[in-house]
């Protein structure tokens, strides 16, 4: 029963969130002078840029092939249809690219019927596994124990390629497995539980405040079943790197949404971006979504600007 009202608590708030992005898009683009720089690597050209950035910041040729090849295998499968962008970057005046997802989900399901496809969470750990740093894998972060992760973990088992090792899987769950916190808004709390949890369960990261190597920015939701009962799970997730005279974010929308590279000048921008498109809640019981890079607040994080008060 838990797990059923925890579930229905979680697809309503990423409902929410989904439902009231047209709204969030109007309030931002009337308030404010927006733009925002991307690419969804369809050619090789940008891939090939890309690619030799995330290994300059870190990340092993290994892992970013891996990414670049399920960068590859969605763009193919999803093609002309979906709205990406077709050469290199692109410059709109929006924080929200759109997208055909009707499409998108439409072809992804005749092509792949019993595969959802990589989210945002298994995009990021593909590329920064070797930079997140576990002593130990906590028998509590096995597989089948989250009731955030089993449709991540169902992807897991029906990719057409074994994307971690048995290891790596465990290590994966003991990372983005939800944990408790308690019934309060403030988010310094939340804050300091997250970060509690994280070392209690033994994971630090290599580079924690080298800002020349990749970084995890995890957007961080709070969930409430009841007053007694509330969690803390990371809803959103991608990697951080230099590139040119600013920053690259990487990131996987959602399983059946593309994959974006996105210039931003400061980290203060890539926060703003992230609470425009997920902090849209208003008047809820619960704390507003907040912004980490690895195991600390990202720098320049506030609640969303855009967000009509």
């Amino acid at each position: 029963m838990k797990k059923i009202l925890f579930v229905a608590s979680l697809s309503l708030l990423l409902g929410a969130c989904q439902e009231k992005k047209t709204s969030a898009q109007k309030t931002t683009e009337e308030n404010a002078k927006v733009s925002l720089t991307y690419s969804n690597l369809v050619d090789t050209a940008t891939r090939e840029e890309v690619g030799k950035a995330l290994e300059a910041a870190g990340i092993s040729p290994l892992n970013a092939a891996s990414f670049l090849e399920s960068v590859s295998l969605f763009n193919r499968t999803v093609g002309a249809q979906a709205g990406l962008v077709k050469e290199g970057f692109t410059t709109i005046d929006s924080l929200l690219p759109k997208y055909d997802e009707v499409a998108i989900q439409s072809i992804w399901g005749k092509q792949y019927p019993m595969f959802q496809g990589y989210n945002c969470r298994l995009t990021a750990f593909t590329l920064l596994r070797d930079l997140i740093v576990f002593p130990t894998v906590p028998e509590q972060g096995t597989k089948g124990e989250s009731e955030v992760l089993f449709i991540d973990q169902e992807s897991l088992s029906n990719a057409p390629k074994k994307l971690f090792t048995p290891e790596e899987e465990s290590c994966f769950f003991t990372l983005f497995r939800e944990l408790p916190t308690i019934d309060t808004k403030d988010v310094n709390v939340h804050l300091q539980t997250l970060q509690r949890c994280w070392k209690e369960r033994g994971i630090t990261f290599r580079y924690p405040q080298d800002h020349s190597k990749a970084s995890l920015i995890s957007v961080v939701f709070h969930s409430q079943i009841s007053p007694e009962e509330n969690f803390l799970f990371v809803g959103h997730v991608g990697v951080l790197l230099p590139f040119e005279d600013g920053l690259l974010f990487v990131e996987k929308l959602a399983f059946q949404e593309p994959y974006q590279a996105i210039k931003f000048a400061n980290r203060g921008a890539v926060s703003d971006y992230l609470m425009n498109r997920y902090d849209v809640e208003w008047e809820q019981p619960t704390a507003i979504p907040f912004v980490m890079e690895n195991d600390q607040l990202i720098e320049g994080y506030r609640p969303n600007p855009y967000k009509r008060r």
